[in-house]
């Protein structure tokens, strides 16, 4: 697969733009802001690091871009238009499947937008999170990723305020960090004590009803293309960060709602992220030339991205349909039975319990058991073994499909072919 190259404007560059009077995205500015100094902490640093401690400092003044028009380069007009022509063409062929694809496609994002906050864990200890409350710490961080996905895509209308902070609400829950918006300041690199010397200082806490007001008002304009508009609300999010933490999450999570409220993904998701993941330099890169008032690299990253995101979804669709219709192979019993029903459920689930399976296909609890036994015995299901709250089982051949899809050494041979 060939990507359209993400380029970063020199000074020079940006300069010839100016004196032809092409459109400029309007470019962060800053402001002082006083900063009250923590005085026992200081006493943790060297003499030369506190002198580096200032009495005021730098935060970002992005500009307002709810009216804000927007010129782009013919060959990137070019480029969104087949992009999206491919997406709707995966979006469609979907329409038809059986089983919960989106179900498989929200742990393919939720553990490549992970990744890139350089927060793993295995497909199946993250499955294993979202029904037994015991698994590791990670799995649960990003098990709460899915859970926003789903909190995203199942609200109704446009990305509004409310809405921004359910869907990080939802992702944040159980981690012990503060929900809402920031009421402190929050930066980006540097050091824990103070945001001098930081990669970047977003808007001050007093600045975030404006900004956030000014979004929502530019994620309903209908005279920018949806690719273009999801991407810059993108950028604009995280250069808002409008939370002490889980900001490039919660922002990936709302490039899925802005693409289905404006129906480019009306049936299905796409593992946006896998295509990010890919090449987290650039995508990074996109986001602080976006500083500077280009668009252009951060809408070619997210083109990249949902190209490469159709390529591992369509994987991940045409395993699944193999490996489904192999399950069918193996079971003898009559057309309706619960085991029938069981390889849909693993879809949505891939580890279940007995309680899950007997919800799920709405049958006791007794039959469940006998239910799951079956399917170990015809090589479905594995027993993961015996935990406090009962025995859990896995579908090892549906969770090594979503393990390459979601690695970074999957996505990247999927990438080269």
């Amino acid at each position: 697969m060939r990507f359209a190259s993400v380029n970063i404007l020199s000074k020079e560059e940006k300069a010839a733009k100016t004196e032809e009077g092409t459109e400029m995205w309007p470019r962060v500015e800053y402001e002082k802001q006083k900063w009250d100094c923590d005085h026992d902490s200081l006493l943790l640093l060297s003499k030369t690091r506190r002198r580096k401690i200032l009495h005021t400092y730098d935060a970002a003044i992005p500009g307002l871009i709810s009216s804000e028009p927007l010129l782009l380069s013919p060959d990137l007009l070019q480029l969104l238009g087949e992009v999206q022509v491919s997406v709707a063409r995966f979006d469609q062929e979907q329409a038809s499947r059986g089983y919960d694809l989106p179900a498989l496609m929200l742990r393919s994002e939720s553990s490549s937008s992970s990744q890139i906050e350089r927060l793993t864990s295995s497909v199946r200890n993250v499955a294993l999170a979202e029904v037994c409350e015991n698994a590791p710490e990670n799995a649960r961080l990003i098990a709460g990723n899915v859970a926003a996905m789903r909190e995203a895509i199942a609200l109704d209308g446009p990305v509004d305020v409310s809405s921004i902070c359910s869907v990080h609400d939802v992702l944040m829950r159980g981690t012990g960090e503060a929900m809402g918006l920031r009421r402190e300041q929050v930066w980006i690199g540097g050091t824990s004590f103070s945001p001098h010397g930081a990669r970047f200082v977003p808007p001050h806490a007093s600045r975030l009803s404006e900004y956030l007001d000014d979004l929502v008002r530019f994620g309903c304009r209908q005279d920018i293309d949806s690719l273009s508009k999801a991407a810059i609300f993108h950028a604009q999010f995280e250069a808002i960060h409008p939370f002490t933490d889980g900001n490039g999450r919660t922002g990936r999570v709302l490039l899925h709602k802005m693409l289905a409220f404006d129906e480019v993904l009306k049936y299905s998701t796409l593992p946006i992220s896998a295509g990010l993941l890919h090449d987290v330099e650039a995508y990074m890169m996109a986001l602080d030339a976006y500083h500077e008032g280009e668009i252009e690299p951060i809408i070619r990253c997210l083109a990249n991205a949902l190209e490469l995101a159709v390529v591992v979804g369509s994987k991940i669709s045409r395993n699944v349909d193999g490996l489904l219709e192999n399950w069918a192979g193996r079971n003898s019993d009559r057309k309706g039975s619960a085991s029938h029903g069981l390889s849909l459920l693993l879809v949505g689930q891939p580890v279940v319990n007995a309680p899950y399976v007997a919800s799920g296909l709405k049958i006791s609890e007794r039959a469940a058991r006998t239910v799951i036994e079956t399917a170990c015995e015809r090589g479905i299901l594995a027993k993961m073994g015996n935990r406090k709250k009962g025995a859990y089982y896995q579908a090892s051949e549906l969770i090594a499909i979503l393990e390459e899809a979601s690695s970074l050494q999957g996505i990247r041979r999927l990438a080269a072919r």
